[in-house]
């Protein structure tokens, strides 16, 4: 495999491989989003870990925020806590409420800071000069990793489809970069057939019996509207034993949930919950859309950019607020609130022509400006974790830093 990938990228996967072979303790910890690619990366981590022996203790969170950090660490020590398809740009912060207590492997595609640190170790595609937001999933990435330590795991390379998909890697007409190889070895494996439907493709799992991106929309269902119900273990579980009818039902209910929600907050936004600001246009969901996880707000966001309810020339900034309760931790005084940001097609347009500023650095620039914690952010969409209260404060921020971007250019 090592010959297909550049020098410095490999160097990177070698560097975990070393960790993992290095590793005589029983047990790991993998910690994972809850969309598609979070769902896919967290089962083929989990899977692989307990392949080689470990007892696997699996943690899905939907943001990184210190509290939660803090209970993830609680007791542990010398062991190897895994942190994937987030925490790119949380590795200071991981370090430091760490101490030294365990190795920490963060594998993600968003945006990342690299860190000197002797017990975090950050393998992000971006730090090497590979897009996270269209040629590499994060499950490719762990899919890389555990299939340069074992054949035996190339049999899980359909996820890796259904992950890249689930983050609309495919959106120019097919997925591209490491997610092509990935999805060539599942193609030479048998595993996935490519369809072409007018001018973009569609890839067939045959393990599901159906198309990756019906797949990823039940995944992502299941894991982030279905968070509060712990519905990513049963995405999890159909990784590898595909879907009944009663997971299917409850990935289509809760469809079913998210429309109904959508749709009202449309209806919302129309009556004048929307507030427009010079470069901005946001609003605040609070509660509305629970029982739905706060990955809600950035699939709402991400299915209605374009409608007419919104300025195709300004940035997109949603909020919603945080439960208290983590299903996998328990209840944490969070006192926080979820900010997503979006890009309708025209300005998206203007931010790939380096004529607008990307919302990798906005989001992460008034996150810091404001105390919040930014963590998967991309050119396009981008979200951070902020104190109740500081809304307002975070969008004057976030105008202020598109200002300075403007007259920068005058």
């Amino acid at each position: 495999m090592e010959e297909q990938f550049n020098k410095e990228f490999f160097d990177c996967v070698k560097k975990v491989v070393e960790k993992i072979k290095g590793y005589t303790e029983e047990n790991i910890t993998v910690v994972h989003h809850n969309d598609a690619d979070g769902l896919t990366s967290g089962a083929i981590l989990s899977n692989f870990c307990s392949y080689i022996g470990k007892k696997v203790e699996r943690i899905c969170i939907e943001k990184v925020h210190p509290k939660i950090i803090e209970k993830i660490h609680e007791g542990k020590e010398g062991e190897i806590i895994f942190y994937t398809d987030l925490a790119g740009l949380a590795a200071e912060m991981i370090d430091k409420i760490d101490a030294g207590r365990n190795d920490v492997i963060i594998v993600d595609h968003h945006p990342a800071k690299a860190i000197e640190s002797k017990n975090v170790l950050v393998f992000d595609s971006e730090l090497i000069g590979v897009s996270g937001d269209l040629f590499t999933s994060a499950s490719t990435l762990n899919y890389i990793i555990v299939s340069t330590i074992s054949d035996e795991m190339k049999k899980y390379a359909y996820l890796t489809v259904v992950g890249a998909v689930g983050d609309y890697h495919d959106r120019s007409g097919g997925v591209l970069g490491l997610d092509r190889f990935a999805l060539d070895e599942a193609v030479h494996m048998g595993q996935v057939r490519i369809k072409i439907e007018e001018i973009k493709e569609r890839y067939y799992i045959e393990f599901f019996g159906e198309f990756a991106d019906v797949v990823a929309r039940w995944l992502t269902n299941l894991g982030a509207i279905g968070y509060g119900k712990e519905g990513y273990k049963r995405g999890i579980k159909a990784c590898f034993e595909g879907f009944n009818e009663k997971t299917i039902k409850e990935a289509e209910e809760l469809e079913k949930l998210k429309n109904k929600k959508f749709d009202e907050a449309i209806k919302r936004l129309k009556e004048g919950d929307l507030i427009q600001e010079r470069y901005t246009q946001w609003f605040h969901l609070h509660d509305f859309f629970s029982p739905m996880g706060v990955k809600a707000v950035g699939e709402f966001m991400q299915l209605t950019k374009d409608m007419t309810v919104f300025d195709d020339n300004k940035f997109i900034v949603g909020f919603q607020n945080m439960p208290d309760l983590i299903p996998d931790l328990g209840k944490l005084d969070l006192n926080a609130v979820k900010m997503s940001g979006r890009t309708p097609v025209l300005l998206e347009r203007k931010i790939i022509r380096r004529e607008a500023p990307g919302l990798d650095y906005l989001v992460p620039k008034a996150s810091e400006i404001t105390g919040a914690f930014a963590d998967a952010t991309h050119r396009i969409a981008a979200a951070t974790t902020l104190e109740k209260g500081s809304e307002e404060e975070f969008v004057k921020a976030f105008e202020n830093l598109v200002e300075e971007f403007y007259k920068s250019r005058i």
